[in-house]
């Protein structure tokens, strides 16, 4: 049976367009992603297997597989709203979409929710 350069070439273009699932993920493949939003004061930190965002700004930020999002627990105080941040949230899912304009997160599939208090709370 002969196969031609250009069948070889089609198939293996084939092989890299199908959908990928979290398990075709080596764990050493994770993605990393730092997101600044207009409502928080420090950056998102978010992690998954798989991250997908648009060219502009304010988008919704697509996380698949073994998704991890920390980001700043801020409280305003006072009269002046000023914000103090008391530590961490961590949030970990099989899916997720986080705005990145709000920092909203909609979560999906082993949801948990993990506070984390920074050392300056704790001592």
């Amino acid at each position: 049976m002969k196969v031609s350069a250009s069948a070889i070439a089609v198939i293996a273009l084939l092989l890299m367009a199908r959908p990928t699932r979290t398990q075709d993920y080596p764990a050493g493949q994770m993605k990393h992603l730092s997101v600044a939003t207009l409502r928080g004061n420090r950056p998102i930190s978010v992690q998954a297997l798989s991250i997908e965002r648009g060219m502009h700004y304010g988008e919704i930020i697509h996380l698949k597989g073994q998704v991890e999002i920390k980001m700043p627990f801020c409280v305003a105080t006072g009269k002046g709203g000023e914000l103090v941040c008391a530590g961490d949230m961590v949030v970990r899912a099989d899916e997720a979409d986080l705005h990145e304009d709000t920092g909203e997160i909609e979560a999906r599939g082993n949801v948990r929710v993990t506070p984390l208090q920074s050392e300056s709370t704790t001592k």
